[in-house]
């Protein structure tokens, strides 16, 4: 069967001898907004939300597992999506699902004010016999044209059988990657009600299951005309639960291992011990930071984000890749359990007739909701992990440049230029020899460009890596600084502010909620403000911040009972949020 699949391999390698060319943008007002070269005022909302708790609670709220239930069914009619069949037909063939797909980018935006601007990406290439391709993307218009950097979200519709160019089987690729195709979709429906200062990206491509070749167009046309990119958010395969025999790794244990508690991000790394100094790694570690401070404790069944060494699984590969390569910032989200290794070897799933919704199949649930091959309730939670992370990202200041010096104790970090501005920092600390690949310790700085951090582990290597905040959004991290630490000293107070977790947690009647703070931060108009999901404030406690421990005592209300967030402002600006459960 290897040898089979490496047999179509090197078929499509001759059917593909010459690179993506004439890549053109067919709607001329995307093609605008992509440069940068248009008015913001025109795509303004009526109404402007974009503050931190309406994006992550609209999100959450507001993504809807029926809706992509209901549009994977309606993909699978089209019988063969092959990236070589039919274009003529309206009931079979890629072109008939590309149309259906802007049509409903369109439908979309018309419920939106007209603000999502829908297009192809047209390019040539001989693929499968066939020499015109397209995919298909919306562009929702950044407010703020002074940054021109876009965040992308990406996920493949084109699907195929064990031959790579067959174009008459079923392949109702349900999870390669109609999953991933309904989840950029679904976030266009759901994030085209925000406002973002970055313009996002909704696209659709085609190809990849030939040679990732519509990403590599769409790429390659970004470098070509210079266009900055800030992420790009890569989904493939991100709906199934269910491991197959073959499956790719690292990966899934055995044959119908259920797991639908974790996802697998994938990402490239310049250096296998630690897959430090990687931008698409410090992205990577910025999804997990958001999924573990702001998602999970808003949602019954959390999600759990491994970060993966490789940028793939082994021997594959995915539409992020050619993004990265390009020198852009590039993930993938792939499930964790995945059902084959692309061969079409049965009883495996992947690239086969079978790779199916499976509503009608019975496998051990995990004992949370769980029990589909494509699962509802985790395709949702994937999806949620996306649009929040992209808002943030779209909301966020410009990743920062920060100076790194080593001192005997640790390290003193300064910030200039431009990164001065803010006043509102986090230092992310990560240790070699943890065993992990994630942020260990956060600390937050405000008030300030210049701190230390001291006290750490003697004859331990470190990595820092500094984010702007502004308005509650972080930026991407900076390019992470290693130092081996020398002597033993104490992490300063200066120039530090942490609040705590309340407690307890749940809580009834009341909670205490903990600031520890520097000798030098006194504030006279530090706040913790209480807000439920929808973004009301449910009260505002004015504090008087004093170096070191602060407690705060909320007297809740009877009649509030949820989830809420809780607020620490200095000066006006949000310095941490947290979550608390009121019972």
């Amino acid at each position: 069967m290897k040898k089979l699949l490496l047999v179509h391999l090197l078929g499509i390698i001759f059917l593909s001898l010459s690179a993506q060319t004439n890549i053109t943008v067919s709607n001329p007002e995307a093609e605008e907004i992509i440069h940068g070269n248009y008015d913001p005022s025109l795509y303004v909302p009526e109404i402007i939300i974009n503050n931190p708790d309406s994006i992550l609670n609209g999100v959450i709220n507001r993504v809807e597992s029926d809706t992509m239930i209901a549009w994977l069914s309606h993909i699978d009619s089209y019988y063969n999506r092959n990236s070589g069949s039919d274009t003529v037909s309206d009931v079979r063939g890629i072109g008939a699902v590309r149309r259906w797909i802007h049509s409903k980018l369109v439908e979309i935006s018309s419920s939106n004010e007209n603000r999502l601007i829908v297009s192809y990406l047209d390019f040539d290439r001989n693929i499968c016999g066939a020499p015109h391709h397209k995919n298909v993307f919306g562009i929702l218009p950044g407010l703020d044209t002074t940054n021109k950097e876009i965040v992308l979200l990406e996920g493949h519709y084109d699907t195929r059988c064990e031959d790579a160019c067959d174009t008459s089987c079923y392949t109702p690729g349900m999870d390669d990657n109609g999953s991933g195709t309904v989840l950029v979709m679904e976030l266009a429906r759901v994030m085209s009600k925000y406002a973002f200062n970055q313009t996002i990206i909704f696209s659709l491509n085609t190809a990849e299951d030939q040679g990732l070749y519509g990403a590599t167009a769409f790429a390659k046309y970004m470098q070509t005309n210079e266009i900055l990119i800030r992420a790009c958010l890569n989904n493939d395969v991100v709906g199934g639960i269910a491991c197959g025999n073959t499956s790719s790794p690292p990966s899934c244990p055995y044959m119908d291992h259920i797991d639908s508690l974790n996802v697998r991000v994938f990402s490239h790394s310049l250096s296998n011990d630690t897959a430090r100094i990687s931008p698409s790694k410090q992205l990577a570690r910025y999804l997990r930071m958001h999924q573990e401070e702001l998602i999970n404790p808003l949602q019954d069944t959390p999600l759990d984000i491994n970060l993966m060494i490789r940028e793939d699984r082994l021997g594959r590969g995915g539409d992020h890749k050619p993004f990265r390569q390009k020198g852009y910032a590039a993930i993938r989200y792939t499930s964790k359990n995945e059902h084959g290794d692309g061969s079409g070897t049965p009883p495996d799933r992947q690239h086969t007739t079978t790779d199916i919704l499976g509503l009608d199949l019975t496998i051990p649930p995990d004992g949370i909701i769980d029990s589909f091959f494509v699962d509802p309730g985790y395709l949702r939670r994937n999806t949620i992990s996306n649009g929040v992370n992209a808002g943030f990202l779209a909301l966020a200041p410009p990743s920062p440049q920060p100076v790194f010096t080593p001192i005997s104790e640790g390290i003193e970090i300064e910030m200039v230029g431009a990164d001065t501005v803010y006043q509102n920092y986090r230092v992310a600390v990560r240790s070699k020899g943890s065993g992990t690949l994630y942020f260990d310790t956060i600390y937050n700085f405000i008030g300030t460009t210049s701190f230390q951090l001291t006290g750490l582990q003697e004859d331990k290597e470190y990595y820092f890596s500094v984010m702007n905040v502004s308005n509650g959004f972080e930026s991407l991290p900076s390019e992470e600084f290693t130092q081996v630490i020398v002597g033993i000293g104490h992490i300063p107070d200066y120039y530090m502010i942490n609040m705590l977790q309340n407690y307890p947690n749940p809580a009834t009647g009341k909670t205490n909620i903990t600031i520890w703070a520097d000798q030098n931060i006194a504030s006279k108009n530090a706040e913790v403000v209480i807000k439920d999901l929808s973004g009301r404030e449910i009260q505002r406690i004015a504090v008087k911040i004093i170096g070191g421990k602060n407690n705060i005592t909320y007297n809740i209300t009877p009649k509030h009972k949820g989830i809420f967030t809780y607020s620490l402002l200095i000066d006006k600006q949000i310095v941490q949020t947290r979550k608390m459960v009121v019972l």
